[in-house]
């Protein structure tokens, strides 16, 4: 019978220290799923990605007469000192400049990844679902008519 069952009120001391926990495991959760599920060559294109954009932001800086706007020259920015040489396959994996929604930013041809705030979000929500199913197992309650 659940109504026999022992329900624990739910302070704010005992549920930001579950939540904290829930979002922990959540993270390192998501974490290890990605770097189990996605393929190696995949997470080198993710750096490769930061790493270029860091390189094109350095070369809009140093030539703001010709940013790069479509086509990325790595030889030039190797050149001017910006990017060591990458090594990748350059027929699987084509890098170019696009319109995102914060402007325009380095691009792979083959794998676009979430941008951190959608990562985090997810991981937020799968937080709070994590955190709402340990409660309903321990027998916490959210809202009790006795405090006690």
């Amino acid at each position: 019978m659940d109504s026999q069952r022992k329900t624990i009120p739910l302070n704010w001391k005992n549920g930001s220290i579950i939540f904290v926990l829930s979002f922990l495991v959540a993270a390192v959760g998501v974490f290890l799923l990605r770097q189990t599920l996605i393929p190696k060559e995949e997470l080198d294109c993710y750096a490769r990605v930061i790493t270029l954009q860091k390189a094109v932001d350095q070369w809009d800086k140093a030539h703001p007469e010709k940013p790069i706007t479509d086509e990325i020259d790595e030889a030039a920015l190797v050149k001017e000192g910006f990017l060591q040489t990458l090594t990748y396959d350059h027929n699987f994996h084509y890098y170019f400049v696009g319109e995102t929604a914060h402007g325009l930013r380095v691009k792979c041809n083959k794998h676009e990844d979430n941008p951190l705030a959608l990562r985090i979000t997810g991981d937020f929500l799968l937080a709070v679902l994590l955190f709402l199913i340990f409660c309903s197992i321990r027998g916490y309650v959210f809202f009790s008519s006795n405090e006690g």
